[in-house]
């Protein structure tokens, strides 16, 4: 039968599951989120021998994680009935160190062990970004196992011709399925430059038990899902009990070969806004479109109008006026609250300054804010352009491995931002070392569901940053529906300094004396 006819039921079920979802699962007591977890029949009694195999069987992988170089461990505790065997394995991502190899086969057994679907199952698997572990009551080693599975993709979508994308990226997994089978450790990654200074990233991985023949038909089988749950999306990728395939447009794997460097290189700016000020700081202002009509001028003078109003109470405001449809976003961190009116009265002053009334869509950036109008309806939409970004981009690139680190928080955070109720996150959990933290910022207009604010600021690390060319740590990158920076500097939930003693009133002093005799002091004594 032709495969592409045949009937699957796990693709009826298929579920497009965004990348680094923390809310996916999370055990207590297990700090790592996972991707999936999948345990099912057949079901064993509790405190039973089989029961018994498997907790013994899970402890046996977590304790040989610790020294595991290759980061490949089976292993086989046998029961005395042959229904009782428990057969296990965990696989490292193939550029993963020792230590995260360890910690996240230690999460994984232990939500295996403690997952209250799990306790009573006889066979369960479990993923994870950096790892994966399986058992089962029958031998799997050396086979090929499709299912379970999962199939993941990013929210972004490809702008850019989606049909010409797919094609490469095709032809590029191709070579990742055959080079993944023909490595010893079933491991392989490719680079492919793209235009506008865009890469694709393509990663492939078997079990390393399987065989060349074993491993390429699972991964060619992978790769076959793609077009199906991932068409024209920046980002996808195919879980199977054997084998993984994925893609992106930003390094989510490292380079193996490479090592610590000591400091990275920060991005340097004339006025570094790591003090708290009270000035809005403006950064860019983009007019489209000419529109002459003196109805939509005067709705526009009336919508602006409203946003300045209702900036003295909000963070966020969205209306319509005739054929005028605008919005604000603020800050959520900046403190006091009258730093968003005046943020929003600058940016209805200079637009209706430098624009004149005369275009039919204007957006503005601050540091504190940002305003948008337009002669359209655009709520609820994630819009990607007209864009800015202030980033250091250079012949000379940031190492890989900050680049990988870099780019998977960025999109962590882009999908925790999606899931708050304000659509607003800052997070500080990236030490590149002792001595540099990365401070992170996301936001997007609150007009937007969480899929549209992870897609928006997704985009912005997939398309926006120049991964190749990112020559240090630290810049930000504007949309109309979004933002999103980073610095090796805290920029954000800045305190206002302490306001100063007053001076002493005129005419008056203040004096100490000291009694020599009696070694007292006296306080206070005032003369007019």
């Amino acid at each position: 039968m032709n495969r592409s006819m045949a009937w699957n039921p796990w693709k009826f079920f298929f579920l497009c599951i965004i990348f680094f979802h923390l809310a996916i699962g999370k055990t207590k007591g297990a700090n790592l989120p996972y991707l999936a977890l999948d345990c099912s029949d057949p079901r064993i009694n509790d405190n039973s021998p089989h029961q018994t195999n498997i907790r013994t069987l899970l402890s046996s992988l977590s304790s040989n994680a610790t020294d595991n170089a290759n980061g490949f461990y089976n292993n086989t505790i046998f029961g005395t009935d042959f229904l009782d065997t428990a057969y296990g394995l965990f696989m490292c991502r193939g550029d993963v160190l020792p230590d995260a190899c360890k910690y996240c086969v230690a999460n994984a057994t232990h939500t295996l062990s403690t997952d209250t679907n799990c306790l009573l199952s006889g066979m369960g698997v479990i993923w994870y970004d950096e790892c994966m572990v399986r058992y089962s009551n029958f031998s799997f080693f050396t086979r090929v196992n499709r299912f379970p599975a999962r199939w993941m993709c990013n929210t972004a979508t490809v702008s850019s011709d989606s049909s010409n994308f797919m094609s490469l990226l095709d032809n590029t997994l191709l070579e990742v399925v055959t080079e993944t089978a023909n490595s010893t450790n079933r491991y392989f990654t490719k680079q492919e430059n793209l235009p506008d200074f865009q890469t694709l990233y393509c990663l492939g991985q078997c079990t390393q038990d399987l065989s060349f023949e074993r491993c390429h038909d699972c991964l060619n089988h992978a790769r076959e899902d793609i077009p199906t749950f991932s068409s024209g999306k920046q980002g996808g990728r195919v879980l199977y009990s054997s084998c993984t395939i994925r893609y992106e447009l930003y390094p989510f794997y490292r380079l193996t070969d490479e090592g610590p460097k000591g400091l990275v290189p920060e991005t340097h700016y004339t006025n570094r806004d790591s003090e708290y000020s009270q000035d809005p700081g403006y950064i860019f202002l983009n007019c489209s479109n000419n529109k002459i009509d003196a109805d939509f001028i005067s709705n526009l003078r009336t919508l602006l109008f409203d946003l300045s109003s209702n900036a003295t109470s909000k963070s966020g405001f969205q209306t319509q006026e005739g054929t005028a449809y605008g919005l604000f976003r603020c800050r959520i961190d900046i403190d006091p609250p009258h730093l968003c009116e005046q943020c929003i009265k600058n940016a209805t002053d200079k637009i209706t300054s430098e624009c004149g009334l005369a275009y039919a869509e204007a957006v503005i950036w601050y540091n504190h804010c940002w305003l948008r109008y337009s002669d359209r309806n655009f709520f609820s939409t994630a819009e990607t352009i007209p864009r800015f970004r202030n980033l250091n981009i250079s012949n000379s690139s940031i190492q890989y491995s900050i680049a990988s680190e870099l780019s998977n928080q960025l999109a962590k955070v882009a999908n925790m931002t999606g899931d708050t109720d304000n659509k607003f996150l800052t997070d500080e959990s990236l030490k590149l070392n002792d001595e540099q933290t990365v401070f992170i910022l996301g936001q997007c207009s609150s007009d937007l569901s969480s899929g549209g604010c992870s897609g928006c600021l997704s985009d912005m690390i997939g398309t926006a940053i120049p991964w190749r060319s990112l020559g240090s740590v630290g810049g930000r990158v504007m949309y109309p529906s979004c933002i999103l920076r980073f610095e090796l500097f805290r920029f954000y939930n800045l305190t206002p300094p302490s306001p100063s003693a007053p001076p002493p009133s005129p005419g008056f002093s203040i004096s100490i004396h000291h009694d020599s005799h009696a070694n007292k002091r006296k306080d206070n004594d005032i003369y007019p």
